[in-house]
């Protein structure tokens, strides 16, 4: 499996619109790394997880096949996850014709998009499925066979929100945007899941310094009590890749500040397109 993280960021971007903070500043002087767009990643070339405002430039970044692409996995309907506005880009008035396209998302995200794409008129190639926490499905993509389990995020509960577990031909990655430590259920359903080979996790807070992140988002501290968590119950191990992610100026460190930190666990500290093989 390869997983390329498309955006890195929580919904501000960093540097972030307006602000002068010292990670924003420090990020703007410093470059390449240390600027994100927001979260957004690419399982296989084929597989998109989160669907933001960001991914037209992303494709124009790194110019994926978008004739590839044929299914994404929506977290949640917040807009740095789901920007519901530019689904209409996948109409064929827009798009011309080009081959069907599969959003799967949890209750609300999944309204929201069935309400957008009954108002594209004379297309059908964009479909949506619901999606439900602790139940699993199985996907094809260009002859790729995907198992795929919903797990509940602690994020926002007006949104249903859901991380996922996917497999794919022996493989297995775990992302985990957004949430803080998961709940309980989660921990209880993982048990059976079996050995991960990547760890993806939410460190919106980064080093914490400005306050533990634990709810909703996380911080390294926090990703490490997950990371032992689920070492205890075998899922991951030293040969588990562990890559945190979806980061926040608001945390208060700039991509080079948190490697530093990062390095010393043997954590990956995610940066936009970076692509990882596993």
């Amino acid at each position: 499996m390869k997983i390329m993280y498309l955006g890195t960021a929580a919904y501000e971007g960093v540097p972030s619109l307006f602000c002068n903070c010292k990670v924003c500043n420090d990020s703007r002087a410093r470059g390449g790394k240390n600027i994100r767009s927001r979260s957004q990643a690419l399982i296989n070339g084929e597989v998109l997880i989160d669907f933001n405002a960001d991914t037209v430039a992303h494709f124009l970044k790194y110019g994926y096949d978008c004739d590839k692409v044929r299914a994404c996995l929506i977290t949640h309907s917040h807009c740095d996850h789901l920007y519901i506005d530019d689904v209409e880009i996948l109409g064929e008035h827009y798009s011309g014709k080009h081959h069907s396209f599969d959003f799967y998302a949890s209750s609300d995200g999944y309204e929201k998009l069935t309400k957008k794409i009954s108002g594209i008129k004379g297309d059908n190639v964009i479909n949506a499925t619901l999606v439900e926490a602790g139940k699993s499905f199985e996907l094809s993509v260009n002859g790729n066979k995907y198992s795929i389990l919903p797990l509940k995020a602690d994020h926002d509960p007006n949104i249903s929100p859901v991380f996922y577990s996917v497999g794919c031909d022996g493989k297995k990655l775990l992302y985990a945007h957004d949430t803080g430590y998961f709940p309980e259920e989660t921990f209880a359903l993982l048990k059976n899941e079996g050995h991960y080979d990547l760890l993806s996790l939410d460190c919106t807070g980064c080093l914490g310094l400005n306050g533990e992140w634990r709810y909703w988002h996380m911080s390294l501290k926090t990703c490490a009590e997950v990371v032992k968590r689920l070492k205890s119950h075998g899922l991951v191990d030293d040969k588990t890749k562990i890559v945190l992610n979806h980061f926040s100026h608001n945390g208060g460190q700039t991509y080079d500040e948190l490697k530093v930190e990062a390095d010393k666990l043997g954590y990956i500290t995610s940066f936009d397109g970076l692509e990882i093989e596993f």
